[in-house]
């Protein structure tokens, strides 16, 4: 029973974090899922960012990637010039409407981080993290 009531609160959690944010950045009038949000983290956060990146850190699959990039390309939120090192290779970059709207999406995770440590210390969410990323590194390791 312990495993139900654990992958219940996951869920609820995990839903409850990504409505929010989607709610914050307008995210449903964009078109935008919870793949595209990390897709722009990843594009943000990664120098000289290509598609095998993200395919690297999404564990997706590259045609999935293709299309999710396509999309935020035609949403004009990145843009893409080719590698100055490998002609064959595309740099993925935001531009400036995607740069306001990865500002927005900081912000309200910012808020939403606020919002769910409300009422916890310190040592309760450091050790909320250890817990998760303990969990993740199980998940990870098991395939």
């Amino acid at each position: 029973m312990p495993q139900q009531n654990l992958a219940s609160t996951l869920f609820t959690l995990t839903q409850s974090y990504r409505l929010i944010v989607r709610d914050a950045i307008n995210a449903t009038e964009l078109g935008l899922n919870a793949l595209h949000v990390k897709c722009l983290h990843i594009i943000a956060d990664t120098p000289h960012c290509t598609a095998n990146d993200i395919v690297n850190k999404t564990q997706r699959d590259k045609a999935q990637i293709a299309r999710l990039i396509k999309e935020l390309l035609s949403l004009a939120l990145i843009a893409k010039c080719a590698d100055e090192n490998d002609k064959r290779c595309f740099i993925l970059s935001l531009t400036n409407s995607g740069q306001t709207l990865y500002k927005t999406l900081k912000q309200a995770e910012s808020t939403v981080d606020t919002l769910l440590c409300k009422g916890l210390d310190q040592a309760q969410i450091d050790n909320f993290l250890m817990v998760a990323n303990t969990m993740i590194n199980n998940v990870n390791n098991q395939k």
